[in-house]
């Protein structure tokens, strides 16, 4: 009899016991990352952290339907990778050794399954558009998106200042929860749709290129898009935009991880188009209080100075008006940098409408971190906040040497 855990306590958990071969496995208990939130267990069953299973059992399952940061975590506490199955492969349905603990047929359609719902269907429903932009199909309907490179010559040009908008903001401007750094809020949603749809020439809106051609982003990156772009949610954008309007590539923030052609010099070229912006300039970066922006890199050694006001990383639109009243008494010629969510697009925009100059400059920093690296994905950066990975808001402190200049930065902590 084989002995197993079960990784992931969600509903992946229960189709997989649905497979488990009757009479050949002994189920151990189940492994989660909250652990904490289960300490009756669940169906009888302990649930243990990671770093709490014990050495003497055959395989892993794991449930959960995103499984490469989980492998991470197991590889790294020395578990071998012959003793780990990601239940929604397809690709490890076809391994014999698997089957003492799996049913074979069960198995493969619910995986099968898996993979149409997740990658077939989202691709089908797509292709229509993705097909039409390419051909420049004339009875399809998308909006209007110059590329990042126009909007970064305004910006460096013409001072025009810029909002940005990704699938948080829209999913926010519905009242859904989806980011776990912003609250929704009636205010916030209010907000952000009258900015979407905002015609002052100096501001800059800017919306993810997410509607026709995937071509440039990385297989990953596309699929994504693919699965969040359902029919259902593509009709909803279409309703919030201003499809006469001119909007512009809001992944000007993210000019390295998700493009395909990952070439060195090219990432190189986006990169210094950026940093022409404030290129011997004074500014003023607002933040969350654990994002660093510049932090320990060369993104920032063009500015002829730099202050830093602190907001908090999660919920920073509850202190939005203490921000605002902050910036607008000490910003005179400054350039506005902005990395702050959902908050960053208010900011900019009121501060813009305010005579400011305000770019929502997003996750630029981040992105510049992993180009540095060389980087093929997302990673955990050691001392900055990474909303999109796992654990990425667990944040060590700043190393001694950086401490001291960061801190003298500091012109007000909101936090």
């Amino acid at each position: 009899m084989k002995k197993i855990y079960i990784f992931g306590v969600g509903k992946g958990k229960e189709i997989v016991k649905e497979n488990l071969v009757e009479g050949g496995v002994e189920l151990l208990g189940y492994v989660d990352n909250e652990a904490y939130l289960y300490k009756d267990g669940i169906d009888g069953k302990k649930v243990l952290l990671p770093q709490e299973i014990e050495k003497d059992f055959d395989y892993i399952i794991v449930s959960v339907m995103r499984y490469k940061y989980i492998d991470e975590q197991l590889l790294g506490l020395g578990i071998g990778r012959d003793k780990i199955i990601h239940f929604f492969s397809f690709n490890e349905t076809v391994i014999e050794d698997y089957w003492s603990v799996l049913q074979r047929n069960g198995w493969k359609f619910e995986a099968m399954l898996f993979e149409f719902e997740k990658k077939v269907r989202p691709y089908s429903q797509n292709l229509i558009y993705e097909l039409g932009d390419t051909r420049n199909t004339e009875n399809i309907v998308y909006p209007k998106i110059l590329p990042a490179k126009e909007a970064v010559e305004l910006i460096c040009k013409e001072h025009k200042s810029l909002a940005r908008f990704g699938d948080y903001e829209f999913e926010l401007m519905q009242m859904k929860k989806r980011a776990r750094y912003q609250q929704v809020s009636r205010e916030l949603a209010d907000r952000l749709k009258e900015i979407i749809r905002c015609k002052d020439e100096n501001i800059i809106i800017a919306i993810a290129d997410n509607y026709g051609s995937l071509d440039k982003y990385t297989q990953e990156a596309a699929e994504d898009i693919r699965a969040y772009l359902s029919p259902q949610v593509r009709h909803e954008h279409m309703d919030l935009l201003d499809l006469e309007k001119t909007y512009y590539d809001a992944y000007l923030s993210r000019p390295y991880i998700m493009h395909k052609d990952k070439d060195k010099e090219k990432a190189r070229k986006r990169f210094d188009a950026l940093k022409e912006i404030w290129k011997g300039r004074d500014i003023i970066i607002v933040e969350g209080n654990q994002t660093r922006m510049g932090v320990g890199n060369d993104l920032l050694d063009g500015a002829r100075s730099v202050k830093r006001v602190i907001a908090p990383n999660e919920n920073a639109f509850s202190k939005y008006d203490a921000i605002l009243e902050y910036v607008k008494k000490v910003a005179k010629d400054e350039l506005v940098l902005i990395a702050l969510g959902a908050t960053a697009t208010v900011l900019a925009y009121d501060l813009a409408r305010s005579g400011l100059w305000a770019v929502d400059i997003g996750h630029l920093d981040l992105e510049y971190e992993w180009y540095c690296s060389a980087a093929k994905e997302r990673h955990k950066i050691p001392y900055k906040y990474v909303n999109e990975i796992y654990r990425g808001n667990q944040v060590g402190d700043l190393p001694e040497h950086l401490r001291e200049e960061y801190e003298k930065e500091i012109v007000c902590n909101l936090a």
